[in-house]
């Protein structure tokens, strides 16, 4: 809206500069075609550009009224349009003698089928600026009030059948409707009224935007009426309200509403990188402070989570600085999945048919963190999420600078304990560079089996850390290409004994179980370190130590094909009737793995036994302190 303010200031301008060109021979000649000629001439002179007049007629009085007749601009030398501003009759009542003072009043101005054609080219010029059209820039700098008070007191502005194109090459935005005036509901005062239909960036564009009429623009005792309603595919954005100044864009005082299938949508309209989300809601209370917008009383819904806070957008510093405190008392974990590029309602990614990999191979649009910086907390008190996934709570701040993102702190309430460190997302030239360092506490081992029948029969406390590295421009190509470990020890407790049974089949103890149901197995400790090697992830340290046995774990698994090979072989510690005496072998893909016996003829004999306990505490400190260089 600031934009065609201005752009209408500056066709007043032009405006302006026909009426002083006729107003330096209408003294002598009033309508004759030879002052018709000399007022396009000064025109062109002062314009820079061709300029057209049919006709000029002057009924003279203390106030005045001047009627132009097919009257033309010419567009620049690159412009597509033959023409910048062209109308079919222009007519303007004007009062003599305030002019003596420097004062325009115009009780009048009357636009016949105006058709006025705005364009922008690829080097970012547009065909009003002054750089276009020196003089009559200067002319219209001259004549653009600096505030409402100095508004051109014009009590009525009529514009009929008028005709917009609007051209951004940039920005591949196309744009053509209707503007004119009409009368307010119940005789009140002429609103103007601006329709607009295009394209921008290939996709359906609307614009409407309904104001107050000219001669609210400059009284100052009551705010601008606003109304302004824009429709971007699947985006809707509607501001309602008054701006106190116009012209300076202060006390605005407006309700905002934005919804649309998926947030991340609004860089292209609004130039604000959003998120990616399920299809959302967003309302609030925008006001604006100098060059800086809030929004506040915000509430937002997506999919099925509510968010509120309040946002900050500080346009007095290049780029634009954003900040955002948000609260949610609901938060659903998959509504979280676009932001890896995953589907909200499947949780699975999001790519063509045919694909099966395992992270979403989804562009991260990392350009976009360069447009502005940002400080965001996001403090979800509340994460409904699935078992395999036991999120309580969580708080983060993300901030992004020059176009590097660090999320620090990180704190979720996970599993019964906390999750705890910072990742950071640093933009290079045609990828970006994933860090993540976290640390696990308290972790209960029971709240992954939260759904499923080992629950009440698991119990053990877990701790660990994820120090990983990998770059690309999707999470698929940051996972194939990452170093680091994931290393998880767990303490003293107990495991479903129908678990450790099946994982090192001994026959007879799971058949037992079975009968007669799972009971519990005490845990000296467990280890398991997964080191990452450009997307290969081996099994190293990986065992579990209980009263029955020690299992080992070795194998590995590549995240790029998704193909793994892991062993399983259990040493028992006490006699065991009916015992494979073969490696458990999981193989195929993560998807959708094989289990079966390293053995062509598996039969069940005795075991007598014999292994021994494994030194947790000293193997333990070794997983902590075995940590691989991460890629630079």
């Amino acid at each position: 809206m600031k934009r065609f303010l201005k752009i209408a200031a500056w066709t007043a301008g032009i405006l302006v500069l026909l009426i002083l060109a006729a107003g330096g021979f209408v003294y002598v000649f009033a309508t004759s075609d030879y002052v018709r000629a000399q007022v396009e001439n000064h025109a062109n002179a002062m314009y820079g550009r061709k300029t057209k007049i049919g006709s000029i007629a002057i009924d003279w009085g203390s106030t005045s009224h001047i009627r132009l007749t097919d009257v033309q601009l010419s567009n620049t030398d690159w412009g597509k349009a033959d023409h910048m501003f062209k109308a079919e009759e222009v007519e303007i009542d004007i009062r003599l003698w305030p002019l003596l003072k420097g004062d325009f009043v115009l009780p009048r101005l009357v636009l016949h089928k105006p058709d006025i054609a705005l364009e922008r080219n690829a080097e970012g010029k547009s065909n009003w600026s002054p750089e276009e059209s020196p003089v009559a820039g200067s002319v219209a700098q001259a004549v653009q009030p600096e505030t409402r008070s100095e508004t051109p007191l014009i009590s009525r502005i009529e514009i009929d059948g008028g005709h917009v194109t609007y051209t951004d090459m940039q920005r591949r935005l196309d744009l053509e409707g209707e503007i004119q005036t009409a009368t307010g509901q119940a005789g009140a005062e002429p609103q103007t009224e601006l329709a607009l239909k295009g394209k921008l960036e290939g996709r359906p564009l609307t614009l409407h935007f309904t104001g107050g009429s000219a001669l609210m623009l400059r009284d100052t005792s009551i705010p601008y009426p606003a109304d302004l309603d824009i429709g971007f595919g699947n985006t809707r954005l509607k501001v309602k309200g008054t701006v106190q100044d116009p012209f300076k864009f202060t006390g605005a005082d407006l309700q905002l509403s934005l919804s649309g299938s998926d947030l991340a949508d609004i860089y292209v309209l609004l130039g604000i990188p959003g998120p990616p989300t399920p299809p959302y809601q967003i309302t609030g209370h925008l006001t604006r402070d100098g060059d800086v917008w809030h929004v506040a009383d915000m509430k937002l819904h997506a999919g099925k989570s509510d968010l509120a806070g309040k946002v900050t957008i500080d346009q007095s510093v290049k780029p634009p600085h954003l900040t955002a405190d948000l609260v949610s008392d609901h938060l659903v974990f998959a509504d979280l999945a676009p932001l890896t590029g995953a589907s909200s309602d499947e949780g699975t990614p999001s790519q063509p048919a045919g694909k099966n990999e395992l992270f979403p191979d989804v562009p991260l649009h990392l350009e976009r963190m360069q447009k502005m910086d940002m400080d965001v907390t996001l403090d979800a008190r509340k994460v409904i999420a699935p078992s395999y996934v036991p999120i309580d709570a969580f708080k983060v701040q993300v901030k992004i600078k020059d176009g590097q993102l660090l999320a620090k702190p990180v704190d979720i309430a996970f599993g019964g304990g906390r999750v705890t460190g910072e990742f950071a997302l640093q933009s290079q030239s045609d990828s970006a560079k994933l860090i993540t360092d976290l640390r696990l506490k308290g972790v209960r081992l029971e709240t992954f089996f939260r759904d499923s029948p080992f629950f009440d029969t698991t119990k053990a406390t877990l701790g660990g850390r994820v120090s990983l590295a990998g770059s690309g421009r999707s999470l698929a190509d940051v996972m194939n290409t990452a170093e680091g470990d994931i290393a998880v020890a767990m303490d003293d407790g107990w495991v479903s004994g129908l678990m450790v049974s099946l994982a090192g089949l001994q026959i007879g103890d799971a058949l037992v179980l079975y009968v007669t149901g799972d009971n519990k197995i005490p845990v000296h400790c467990a280890l398991a370190r997964l080191t990452f090697d450009h997307g290969t992830v081996a099994f190293d340290k990986t065992l579990l130590d209980t009263e029955k046995s020690v299992l080992h774990v070795e194998g590995k698994a590549n995240l790029e094909t998704q193909a793994i090979k892991v062993k399983i072989e259990a040493d028992p510690k006490h006699f065991d009737l009916l015992d494979i005496h073969a490696p458990v072998l999981v193989e195929g893909t993560m998807k959708d793995p094989k289990i079966s016996i390293d053995q062509a003829i598996p039969i069940p004999t005795p075991d007598l036994g014999g292994a021994e306990d494994v030194p947790c505490e000293q193997m333990t400190q070794q997983l902590f302190a075995a940590k691989p260089a991460q890629s630079d």
